[in-house]
């Protein structure tokens, strides 16, 4: 998913958005659980409930405003479909797969069926059973080609679903696919609430009904939500009484200490490395700093030129001197990557270096690909973004590649655009170059979403990257449990990206979290696109009283 800010037990340890990394097991095999956890035949570890709690505080966090409250069609990361929807699968604190709306599950036939068993009990928000009849419901909406959905990569290998039974889901792959059973933490969907009525403007998508810890009590468009406490969630009750989503936040450590927010990422780094070590904000809040599944990146449209070479992308990486970026604006809370894939999983080959800034080599690079200077230019490059993406950090990189290209002839614009507007130029292939930041939905390190051909049309391969070469080795990883194999494959992957250079990866970004001392039981990777399980949930207030 775009961070515009688009996941059988394990016998390995899972991949984090943190510093794991996991591999998934096809065949079935016996896996062991930590001592003291339940576990079921298939080695899945059973989620104990939550007790009931008390009636909770309200508490104010900072979000992107969705477009649906729909986790199919959702394409950027919010923080309201997590809480509302759930999947078959979650995430425990290492990100290893377990039991959420399924309790159990089994792997066979060489890895491409997955049976899963759902859990006994549990109820939509209006009351309804959940059936396995809304996991078929779902699936075949992300399977519909009429619909744009992040989701749809990581299930175009199903052949079928089959639902036996109310309680029971069984799923057909052609081939063995890895990321299999971590796709299931997609939200599910009540499959009563989209009947006789268009899926993509169904009332549910903006009243939703969902099997989570929260669901939605008012929606200020274009300012504030308010979710309150599910009192029908088969987990018990969440620790808070309401959560409230603040939309348009731009200033959070400036809203944290207004009391705007009681939780907050501080992505301005000169604000982190001041106000927010000052004693008298550490009296107040809790922080920490966090290695995370992310980064920034440029992708250049590779259907248009004079972008549609490889030695023009190579030139205009050597132009950006990202190493200074990471140096003087990130004040080195960040680290240079040389492919799209993230550091701390093992589809990174950490011996293929990044481009180094040299604006020699970048001049005479596109000298040689016939673009010469005509009275000191060359081109313009027109950057389109998000309008969340204007702040301070990205004015001070952009203002850096500016200066630097001019050198070479190359007038750098930056476009900030809506997300309808910068949807628009994507489809359209209306645009230059595009930045934004990327993280999974899912905790496995396969970057088919970027980088596979089968992504340009309505897929998030913003480049419009074209490989045979990569598309098979991608196909090849994503069909085999074996992580050395992958390993073998994505290094490949690696150096034939880094040698095309669809994408410019600017910088994978440390992030920085602080929250109000009045709150409990807090891990920062809660409000993750990785959310954890029981996550937000468990949650609590000092006070513990209702505050809205």
């Amino acid at each position: 998913m775009i961070a515009l800010s688009l996941r059988p037990p394990s016998c390995s340890r899972p991949l984090a958005a943190v510093v794991l990394v996991f591999v998934l097991a096809f065949a079935g095999q016996a896996c062991s659980t930590k001592k003291g956890e339940p576990a079921d035949k298939s080695g899945a570890k059973v989620q104990s409930a939550n007790p009931v709690r008390s009636a909770g505080g309200n508490v104010k966090l900072a979000s992107n405003e969705p477009r649906f409250l729909n986790p199919v069609l959702e394409t950027r990361f919010d923080r309201a479909n997590i809480l509302i929807f759930e999947g078959l699968v979650g995430f425990d604190g290492t990100l290893e797969p377990v039991p959420r709306l399924a309790e159990s599950w089994e792997q066979s036939n060489g890895g491409k069926t997955i049976t899963f068993r759902l859990r006994k009990g549990v109820k939509w928000s209006d009351g309804t059973d959940f059936t396995s009849k809304d996991v078929a419901f779902t699936v075949a909406q992300i399977r519909n080609p009429q619909l744009h959905t992040l989701w749809r990569t990581y299930f175009s290998g199903i052949e079928s679903v089959n639902t036996p039974d109310d309680l029971t889901v069984v799923v057909n792959y052609s081939t063995p696919y890895a990321p299999a059973l971590v796709s299931w933490s997609v939200g599910i969907l009540p499959a009563h609430k989209f009947t006789d009525t268009d899926f993509a403007s169904a009332p549910a998508n903006m009243e939703p009904v969902g099997t989570g810890p929260f669901k939605l009590s008012r929606w200020e468009q274009g300012g504030r939500m308010l979710l309150s406490r599910n009192d029908k969630w088969w987990n018990g009750q969440a620790g808070l009484g309401s959560i409230e989503l603040i939309f348009g936040i731009d200033d959070k450590l400036g809203a944290l200490k207004a009391g705007k927010l009681d939780f907050a990422n501080i992505p301005d780094i000169g604000q982190w490395a001041s106000e927010a070590q000052l004693p008298e904000f550490l009296d107040m809040f809790e922080q920490t700093t966090s290695v995370e599944s992310i980064f920034r990146l440029i992708a250049w449209n590779g259907a248009k030129a004079p972008f549609s070479t490889s030695e023009v992308r190579q030139a205009l990486t050597h132009a950006l001197n990202r190493e200074r970026v990471v140096e003087d604006v990130l004040l080195g809370e960040g680290q240079l990557l040389s492919a799209p894939f993230f550091a701390n999983m093992y589809g990174a080959d950490s011996s293929v270096a990044p481009r180094a800034f040299d604006l020699e080599i970048a001049d005479a690079m596109l000298t040689e690909a016939g673009l010469k200077k005509t009275d000191g230019e060359r081109f313009a490059l027109d950057l389109i973004t998000l309008t969340s993406q204007k702040i301070p950090l990205n004015a001070e990189m952009f203002a850096i590649f500016k200066h630097d290209l001019a050198q070479l002839g190359i007038g750098l614009t930056v476009s900030y655009l809506t997300p309808v507007e910068f949807e628009e130029r994507h489809v359209s292939g209306n645009f230059d170059a595009a930045f934004f930041g990327w993280l999974r939905d899912i905790p496995d390190p396969d970057p088919s979403a970027l980088l596979h051909s089968a992504q340009v049309e309505g897929g998030q391969n913003f480049a419009r990257y074209k490989n045979e070469k990569v598309d098979g080795w991608l196909e090849e990883a994503v069909s085999t449990s074996d992580r050395v194999q992958r390993k073998i494959l994505y290094a490949k992957v690696h150096a034939q990206v880094h040698a095309d250079m669809p994408y410019t990866v600017l910088y994978a970004p440390h992030s920085h979290f602080a929250w109000s001392r009045a709150l409990r039981r807090i891990h920062p990777a809660d409000v993750s696109a990785q959310t954890r399980f029981p996550g937000i949930s468990r949650w609590t207030t000092a006070g513990g009283g209702d505050s809205q």
